[in-house]
């Protein structure tokens, strides 16, 4: 079943995203949105925030995982990227979108690649 999420939004609008339980689901609302409404391709992925599935324009999104041991100055474990190519383009969007300019690492537990602000 889909609904709106509580806990994520749209960066740009702020508007809730719709969460749907399963990739099955999702692709369904991505073909019907695809053949109806959408003007750039959409493509559901897992949220890594709230476990649900949500759609993004397909040239958006940049699959990552939870490292299981590296974390963030938060406290918070760090996303992992496969390759260095998909963390930079992560990081790409985060600065067109945020203005927040992030430098890519290779994690140095074999886990791929981090974004850091840091300058080191």
């Amino acid at each position: 079943m889909n609904r709106k999420s509580p806990s994520c939004t749209v960066k740009k609008t702020g508007r809730p995203l719709t969460e749907y339980d399963s990739k099955a689901e999702a692709n369904s609302a991505a073909k019907h949105a695809n053949q109806n409404y959408a003007e750039n391709k959409l493509v559901p992925y897992k949220c890594s925030k709230c476990g649900f599935w949500h759609l993004s324009p397909e040239d958006r999104v940049t699959p990552s995982k939870t490292c299981t041991i590296c974390r963030s100055a938060d406290g918070t474990l760090k996303e992992s990227y496969a390759t260095e190519r998909d963390a930079l383009r992560r990081a790409g969007h985060l600065r067109r979108e945020q203005g927040v300019k992030l430098k890519v690492y290779e994690c140095e537990h074999g886990n791929g690649w981090h974004l850091t602000k840091n300058e080191n």
